[in-house]
């Protein structure tokens, strides 16, 4: 699915909210943040069955995830650059979907990246993830 806009607030150092359109193409991933997995030993009466060369199965008992996005801008002056950056620093991230309607989300700040397109033009790019687990299995 590809979604070209995608409105976000932010709380600023003030204590106000800045907000900003992004209209650069976004990525929806699913990321999986923790799994569990366990060794069955297929043959248990086996003597000696365990070991590097016994038979055995991986088996996996549960995975929890959340649904993450990857958000780009669209063309940046330095001025916007700059507003923009603060995002990062910000405890209280939102996506607004209408003036009653905001998911909170968080920025990871370790995938923030600032590109130069050309002589003051810029991109910005990061990842946000939601706060809330996708409902998962356990076995």
């Amino acid at each position: 699915m590809r979604v070209t806009h995608l409105y976000l607030t932010w709380l600023n150092y003030l204590g106000g909210f800045d907000y900003f359109l992004f209209n650069g193409f976004k990525d929806f991933n699913l990321d999986i943040n923790q799994s569990g997995q366990v060794r069955d030993n297929i043959f248990p009466q086996w003597p000696k069955s365990y070991g590097s060369f016994a038979d055995t199965i991986d088996k996996q008992t549960y995975r929890i995830g959340k649904k993450s996005i990857v958000v780009r801008s669209q063309n940046l002056s330095a001025n916007q650059r700059d507003a923009l950056v603060v995002i990062k620093t910000s405890p209280l991230v939102q996506i607004m979907n209408s003036r009653n309607d905001r998911r909170t989300v968080l920025v990871d700040t370790d995938s923030f990246k600032i590109y130069t397109e050309s002589d003051k033009i810029y991109t910005i790019s990061f990842k946000i993830t939601y706060t809330d687990d996708i409902p998962s299995q356990k076995l």
